[in-house]
């Protein structure tokens, strides 16, 4: 049986990194079953409504639901659960534990072994995979309505996982070999060394791909420890998308989520450091042979920022749009996008370019991502582009701004059209706020944006110190007073 990997998907759209198995470890594979177990009796029609409605309530035990339905077609149930960890949260003796425990999503927890797990999803004809990044772990699974129950029911118990010796040390050897072949891919790599030169190593700079020298020093009742604190339901958020709320608050309430072991807590008495992030800027440099790579960012929105703020910033981001020598189907892409015009201009000097948002609890980055295959480009040529772009896209209006909250609308659109991307769109709201907002009120918020508005995002964007992250030919690279000084 082929095993199919991706490790790192770098999502503009979401604003966001990630690490996503989809094998989810040596013994459990991503389930995919299509076989019909079930012929439902349902016609699509009677599961499609026309305005989606959004709403959030917190149980008595702390736990958060949100739930997002109407829209959808087809006998379908997204549900999810997000917990509030992440690197970020890591220290020294930490580092990787969340890419672990990633990684023991689906084994062995207190109800059931790994392999029985793994066969009760098979037999309800389900889906389910696991993914963290630096400020959440998320379970997601797609299951038929018929099966929403139970599917409530299994979340539950991997949330209580027994984390026994012999698991803990075999998926910390598949977590090396994950790590080890992460660090050869080049703009994973990059967008390493961009996160710790903007966080000076701290919070959100701490490494997303485990560190292979400290896992095999991470003993199991740290693990133990970690997943105690982590586990709690105060601490995590349950995601349903084509489920009505109180069906879903309903059934939340009768099943127990959380740790209920203490195991190896005494004994460890891990520590988990919740410091606000800091953007203080920074750059990395690394000298490498055969292509150049240039990420160039500012402090940009937190999650938790006001919807004008971060409608605007979407805006800004679609006017930079992307480019490259190969079909892009991210938002902004096309011919009439900065950054596919700055690939034009550079006359094959730049092969590709993306405008990035990654918007995290406290913080966020924005910024211009861009490489060039052919080792004579050197970085200096890319960021004077670069500044150029940034600089010219704050002083847009009339018909270019007009595309690009045609494009912001048709994003927010898109990204719900699946329920794995809706799940994700209404969790990470819930999780860093009080109040979950539809595509559609994102999409009136972004009707209402206006080149003011626009020009004040940037100019509060570039008012912070540059980072400057480069893996390639590093001849003439600015320095930060350099890139501040063309900014101005």
């Amino acid at each position: 049986m082929e095993e199919q990997r991706q490790y790192i998907r770098r999502i503009s759209n979401h604003s966001y990194i990630i690490i996503q198995d989809t094998l989810i470890n040596d013994y459990l594979q991503e389930i995919d079953i299509k076989r019909q177990l079930y012929q439902p009796v349902y016609s699509s029609s009677s599961f499609q409504e026309t305005k989606r409605v959004a709403e959030l309530s917190t149980l008595s035990n702390g736990l958060k639901v949100v739930s997002l339905s109407g829209g959808f077609t087809g006998p379908a149930v997204s549900l999810g659960l997000f917990v509030n960890t992440g690197s970020r949260f890591e220290t020294q003796q930490t580092a990787g534990v969340n890419q672990l425990l990633k990684n023991m999503v689906f084994q062995s927890n207190a109800s059931k072994i790994h392999l029985e797990v793994q066969r009760e999803i098979e037999v309800m004809g389900s889906t389910a995979f696991a993914q963290a990044s630096r400020d959440n772990l998320l379970i997601s699974t797609q299951t038929l309505p018929t099966s929403s129950l139970q599917m409530l029911s299994i979340i539950g118990e991997l949330t209580n996982p027994t984390l026994p010796y012999h698991e803990v040390r075999d998926t910390a050897s598949f977590t090396n070999e994950e790590s080890e072949s992460l660090s050869h891919c080049s703009e994973t790599s990059l967008f390493e060394d961009l996160h710790r030169a903007a966080y000076r190593g701290r919070t959100l700079g701490r490494p997303l791909v485990a560190p292979s020298c400290n896992l095999g020093n991470l003993s199991h009742e740290q693990v133990q420890s970690y997943a105690n604190q982590i586990y709690s339901p105060s601490n995590m958020v349950l995601v349903g998308v084509g489920l009505a709320h109180k069906e879903l608050v309903s059934e939340a309430e009768h099943i127990t989520f959380g740790r209920q072991t203490s195991t190896g807590s005494s004994a460890a008495n891990v520590q988990i450091p919740r410091s606000q992030a800091k953007y203080v800027g920074g750059d990395s440099l690394t000298y490498q042979t055969g292509s150049t790579s240039v990420a160039l960012a500012f402090e940009g929105f937190a999650a938790s920022a006001s919807t004008k703020d971060l409608v605007a910033s979407a805006v800004l981001q679609a006017i930079l749009g992307s480019g490259s020598v190969q079909p892009l189907t991210a938002p902004g892409a096309g011919k009439t996008s900065r950054l596919f015009n700055l690939l034009e201009k550079s006359n094959g000097a730049v092969e590709s370019a993306e405008c990035f948002s990654f918007n995290y609890a406290d913080s966020g980055l924005f910024g211009i991502y861009a490489s060039a295959a052919d080792a004579t480009t050197d970085a200096a040529t890319i960021v004077k582009q670069l500044v150029a772009e940034l600089v010219a896209a704050s002083r847009t209006s009339g018909q270019e701004l007009e595309r690009a909250k045609q494009l912001t609308k048709k994003h927010y659109f898109e990204l719900c059209e699946q329920r794995s991307s809706a799940l994700e769109f209404v969790g990470k709201q819930a999780l860093y706020n009080t109040k979950v907002l539809t595509p559609e009120e994102f999409a009136a918020a972004v009707s209402q944006v206006t080149a003011e508005d626009v020009k004040r995002v940037a100019s509060k964007i570039l008012a912070s110190r540059p980072t400057l992250a480069v893996r390639g030919n590093l001849d003439n690279v600015p320095t930060q007073d350099e890139i501040s000084i063309t900014l101005v």
